[in-house]
This record gives structure tokens, C-alpha cells and sequence, in this order.
């Protein structure tokens, strides 16, 4: 029989996002029923790890190859195949319905700041598991038991 291996949840999720180097880039917004956001910098970065947060909560944790901008097009206009894209596109709704504000963080870390014997490492892919294991994003699935 498998244990269910117990968790705490990090009392201050935000603070540890800036704490590694995430910053605050921009906002998800309600606008006749469709979503869309704003971003003050990092649209064309790309191999980021980005966070959505809402009332010092992490709601979400996700990263990108592509340019932060194109990933975030995605939540805004899902294909019928995406359920991770359709999933959040009603949970950002929901929230804003709510007249709650969703914030963007952004971490970019430098083109091939990490590499292991000479192979660039992507450093947001490598941390992304371990984030959503410490602060338990309530809109992602993985690490959940």
C-alpha cells in the first residue's frame, strides 16, 4: 500500500517567488467576457517559468518555450485539445467574475546561465516541478496525490 507522503504548504507563496527571482510583470483582465493581459516586460522571453497569483495565493505555476506572449495566447483562445488551456481560461474567468485581480509573475533566468558537463540546462523546466511540489499551486494537478 502505498503512504500518501504529507505536505505543508509554504505560508508566504509570493514571497518565495520573488525570493528565486520571479517578478511581477502584468495582470489577467476581464473584458466583455473574454480574457486578456497586460505585460510590462517579458512578452518575447522565452524558457521562462511564469505564476499567476491572486490574493497572495499561487494559482498556477506553468513554463514556456515558446515566447511568454504565445503561451499566454494560448489561455485566451484554447484549442478544443488543450484542457490545460481550457481548464484555466474558466478558472481565470471565474476569478475575475469574482472581482479579484490575477497577477503574472515571470521568472527569466539568463540564456544558458546553468549548464551540466558542457549541456545548457533550462533552468525554468528545472524548477518547475519542485515549485509546484512546495507551494501546491491549487490549479495545478501535477504532484498532487
Amino acid at each position: 500500500m502505498k503512504e500518501k507522503k504529507e505536505t505543508t504548504k509554504n505560508p508566504q507563496p509570493i514571497q518565495t517567488l520573488s525570493d528565486i527571482g520571479f517578478e511581477a510583470v502584468g495582470n489577467w483582465l476581464l473584458d466583455c467576457d473574454a480574457i486578456k493581459h497586460t505585460l510590462t516586460k517579458h512578452g518575447a522571453s522565452k524558457k521562462v517559468l511564469y505564476a499567476f497569483t491572486s490574493e497572495d495565493e499561487v494559482l498556477y505555476i506553468g513554463k514556456t518555450i515558446r515566447s511568454l506572449t504565445q503561451r499566454l495566447y494560448g489561455y485566451i483562445n484554447p484549442g478544443s485539445s488543450q484542457s490545460t488551456n481550457i481548464k484555466n481560461n474558466k478558472k481565470i474567468k471565474t476569478v475575475l467574475r469574482q472581482g479579484k485581480e490575477i497577477k503574472i509573475f515571470v521568472f527569466a533566468p539568463q540564456e544558458n546561465e546553468i549548464a551540466y558537463r558542457g549541456i545548457p540546462v533550462n533552468l525554468s523546466a528545472g524548477l518547475e516541478d519542485n515549485l509546484i511540489a512546495l507551494l501546491q499551486p491549487l490549479w495545478n494537478d501535477t504532484g498532487k496525490e
